[in-house]
């Protein structure tokens, strides 16, 4: 993989993937050993679970517009596997989500997930099939197993899995025209026999720095604020990604992008820093309401009657 890419990945790509990347090029990570085989993994996940989320906001984001029902091959299981989901299971989710709205022939905010993960008649990519293999690796890691290996094993698998992952990433180039945002305000200017703007106060989430770029944006209509929003360069367009996503500055052990990494109980959410800020459940967050409110519509969303009506969750 070209340098010069690799700098366009750090400076572009979303921090919740780069925060592994980045550790993955610590001078600690370059040597061939369990520590560079962790964060090569750590990275592979962090993509998978990020895509799944998208996929599934865009899912919703017609769903709620639309006729458009989830497959029914995950609303038989949802609530079951969005308990406690694993890698594989966003890859699961990320895989049938991408095959639905194939078939729907709608328009996506990042159209270009598709082409990852799907070539032509829905041939899964050499990209998709490499993020799979190395989860297939992951899956045949066991601690003892990872224990019983020399430095030879490990430069092997360590090269074996970097080849993977660069090839996954050779295929993410389009995360560059996205952004990963936070609207922490919003200000309406008026003047008399003028419509109003909007002035919102973002927080650009990408690079490898939690120190975000901020950025103003005036426009003449409001975006959803409070909630991280994966928004086209191009188009204008975003994606609302809560409650898989959040940003809090008070659940939790420090400020920090946190990501759904399941049920506690039936609307309230486990959630995992991305970084420093440790663990917390949406009870914790001052967004508590907001984010048993989404909970409990993602699971209506996913749910059916025996009859194969949507119900309430």
């Amino acid at each position: 993989m070209k340098e010069r890419y690799v700098r366009e990945i750090l400076s572009g790509f979303p921090y919740p993937i780069l925060v592994y990347f980045t550790k993955l090029r610590t001078d600690e990570c370059l040597d061939p050993g369990p520590l560079r085989l962790k964060y090569i993994l750590a990275t592979s996940e962090s993509i998978s679970r990020y895509f799944a989320m998208a996929a599934l906001s865009e899912f919703r984001h017609v769903a709620e517009n639309g006729n458009l029902e989830p497959p029914s091959s995950l609303t038989a299981d949802f609530v079951k596997q969005f308990r406690r989901p694993s890698w594989g299971i966003w890859v699961h989710i990320l895989r049938e989500i991408l095959k639905c709205l194939h078939r729907a022939e709608v328009d996506l905010v990042m159209p270009e997930l598709m082409g990852f993960f799907f070539e032509k008649k829905l041939t899964e990519t050499e990209a998709a099939s490499a993020l799979q293999e190395l989860l297939k690796i992951r899956n045949q890691l066991s601690h003892d197993k990872i224990k019983a290996m020399n430095m030879a094993d490990f430069k092997t698998l360590c090269d074996q899995t970097m080849e993977l992952l660069e090839e996954v990433l050779e295929s993410m180039e389009f995360l560059l025209d996205y952004e990963l945002t936070f609207i922490s305000k919003i200000e309406v200017n008026k003047r008399r026999k003028v419509p109003p703007t909007y002035l919102h106060k973002i927080s650009k989430l990408v690079g490898n720095s939690e120190a975000f770029q901020g950025d103003r944006l005036h426009m003449d209509e409001l975006i959803d604020s409070s909630s991280i929003l994966l928004r086209s360069l191009e188009s204008g367009q975003h994606l609302n990604l809560d409650p898989f996503m959040v940003y809090e500055s008070t659940a939790g052990k420090a400020p920090d992008i946190f990501f759904f990494n399941g049920l506690k109980k039936p609307g309230v959410a486990e959630y995992s820093a991305c970084n420093h800020g440790g663990v917390f459940i949406s009870e914790e967050s001052e967004r508590a309401d907001v984010i048993a409110e989404e909970l409990q519509e993602l699971e209506a969303l996913f749910t059916r009657s025996a009859a194969g009506e949507l119900v309430n969750g």
